[in-house]
């Protein structure tokens, strides 16, 4: 009688235990294909080079306009290649939360997607500028200047500026020719009204205080184009439009299609 009331205890703490003695406890979590195809494979960086290396002879050859011109890029899988944020969250068992990437992004380790620097430096030396529309909060945008500078990418304050996300941007979906939440920004800058690039460094304010000609778009995810998102865009038409005024880079670990 007593064994018996003690198998009944132990089971009532252990419930796992008694049930599922001969399963193996987990002690890792897999890897998602998309990020291991990210971090090791040659695919990933042969598309990633050779797309940069067709957008960078676009650029040499571009007749500039006359007005002040910029190119609009991304940072995330554009610029920077975060795989190992995804790969320790994948060991963890968790997938993106804001904190966690808060982190990430402070500990300025993400790497350069291939041949993002050498298109940056071809912009620069045909008279572009650059202006990075980035969905990090805008209060992280000092930690992605730093990464940024870090790796190479030879951007200072007169000829790239970095917008980070606010709240205006999240706000202004919906308004008038506000499509997605990097529209706003776009129209800042072709404007003259971003205000952001200058008001903390106002010696800069000579480079950036004009309106400009978004001439080219670079990004991984459709939201990185003028007024574009998934629902709505032409294919067709954006496929004619590649290596001509925009560049769509792979990005199979998230997206707006999840």
């Amino acid at each position: 009688m007593f064994k018996h009331y003690l198998l009944v205890l132990v089971c009532s703490v252990s419930f796992l235990f008694c049930t599922q003695f001969d399963q193996p406890v987990p002690t890792d979590y897999e890897v998602s294909s998309a990020v291991k195809w990210t971090m090791n494979s040659a695919e990933y960086a042969i598309i990633t080079e050779y797309l940069y290396r067709s957008a960078t002879r676009t650029i040499s050859t571009l007749e500039p306009p006359n007005e002040p011109w910029v190119v609009a890029m991304d940072v995330d899988e554009t610029l920077l290649n975060n795989v190992e944020y995804n790969r320790r969250r994948d060991l963890l068992g968790l997938g993106y939360s804001s904190e966690s990437w808060a982190e990430w992004v402070k500990e300025e380790s993400a790497t350069a997607v291939p041949g993002s620097i050498a298109f940056v430096t071809e912009v620069l030396k045909n008279g572009g500028q650059i202006v990075l529309i980035t969905n990090r909060n805008r209060d992280l945008d000092q930690f992605t200047w730093n990464n940024l500078t870090a790796l190479g990418f030879p951007i200072d304050r007169s000829n790239t500026c970095i917008m980070g996300r606010s709240q205006a941007d999240r706000d202004s979906v919906g308004e008038s020719e506000m499509i997605n939440d990097k529209d706003l920004r776009r129209t800042q800058i072709s404007t003259g009204t971003a205000t952001y690039c200058w008001e903390n460094y106002p010696e800069t304010q000579i480079h950036w205080n004009k309106s400009f000609s978004i001439i080219y778009e670079v990004g991984d995810n459709i939201k990185d184009f003028n007024q574009t998102t998934q629902e709505n865009v032409d294919r067709l038409n954006f496929i004619d439009r590649v290596s001509s005024d925009v560049l769509l880079l792979p990005n199979a670990v998230y997206g707006s299609w999840e």
